[in-house]
């Protein structure tokens, strides 16, 4: 009995599918001999598998705010072919705690965010069965920027942020894969892990005021250290990195309208961010470009800069994945 990977280009499912084929290889031949399924030769192949980088990614995605939280489509992007759907929420705070110098503000910032990935992964023929895989991965972090002022318009942003995390997994097993449950159950899926997040980044912002209108760009990079504990299984145990990057920028005028008797202001952004360095192809894409729009009004009417609220949505795009995201943003 063959699982058959369907998604060749989808990193994480390509892998299980891949690792959980050579599995039933192993215990379809030991079962032939034995009658016994062979949990310590299925347990040495899923640990030289190295799947704790699209592990550690899964639980990265669902913290970074690099990336947009949105609905994914992750796989071919043409007429009958097969993809893996993923969604990711977040919900940010952020607010200024303290002048350290006159061009020095520290804030604190705390996130939540959950991703869910769901896949197929279907029986090679004349088999006819699947398994249904769906990952969860929920994430709290919290941590501090400094933001510098440097002059002409420029910032740049430091900060630190720590994290846990846990990642699971839910499959079912149906038509000739049920046999396969007792196999794979535990190792390859249904199990989850907590995991722990250590994140330093660098931030530069540059922004211009203008009449009628503000202009911005922000460039970004973070590096992630994850590392899991209370694992199911010893097997799913990782340390892994993850890197990313982030550039975006946003313009900002004046729509002339009025709304609750408020200047609305409409803007436009784009953007592009990604992983780097060793695991950035661990979940089957590692660039996603940015396009979208959406309106904006200020909170209170006192002169400067006043808290606004913001309503926004964009199109996503990149090698292998594209999606949409809409987002809401209230200062508190």
């Amino acid at each position: 009995m063959r699982v058959r990977a369907t998604h060749m280009r989808h990193g994480a499912a390509r892998r299980a599918a891949a690792v959980a084929a050579a599995c039933c290889t192993i215990a379809g031949g030991a079962e032939a001999q034995t009658g016994a399924a062979p949990r310590d030769a299925l347990r040495d192949t899923v640990a030289g598998a190295r799947l704790g980088a699209g592990y550690a990614q899964m639980i990265n995605l669902s913290a970074a705010p690099d990336i947009s939280a949105a609905n994914y489509r992750i796989g071919p992007d043409q007429p009958g072919g097969s993809t893996g759907r993923m969604d990711v929420f977040r919900l940010p705070l952020q607010r200024r705690w303290m002048a350290l110098t006159p061009d020095t503000d520290l804030y604190w910032r705390a996130a939540g965010g959950y991703l869910q990935l769901r896949d197929e992964l279907p029986l090679a023929a004349p088999q006819s069965g699947v398994i249904r895989s769906r990952w969860q991965a929920y994430s709290a972090s919290a941590g501090v920027l400094a933001s510098v002022r440097m002059g002409l318009g420029f910032a740049l942003e430091p900060a630190l942020d720590v994290g846990l995390a846990r990642l699971d997994n839910h499959a079912s097993f149906d038509g000739d894969a049920q046999p396969l449950r007792p196999l794979l159950d535990g190792l390859l899926f249904n199990w989850h892990t907590d995991a722990y997040l250590v994140t330093p980044s660098l931030g530069l912002q540059w922004s211009a005021l203008a009449a009628g209108g503000r202009t911005s760009v922000h460039a970004r990079l973070a590096h992630t250290w994850i590392t899991s504990f209370g694992e199911t299984d010893p097997v799913q145990s990782f340390r892994e990195t993850a890197s990313l990057y982030s550039l975006r920028g946003e313009f900002v005028r004046s729509t002339g309208l009025h709304l609750a008797g408020r200047p609305l202001d409409w803007l436009a952004f784009g953007g592009v961010a990604g992983f780097f360095g060793a695991n950035r192809h661990a979940l089957g894409f590692d660039t996603v470009a940015e396009l979208g729009g959406g309106f904006e009004v200020p909170l209170s009417l006192s002169p400067g800069q006043p808290a606004r609220a913001r309503v926004s949505g964009s199109y996503l795009r990149g090698d292998n994945v594209r999606g949409w995201s809409i987002g809401i943003s209230l200062p508190f």
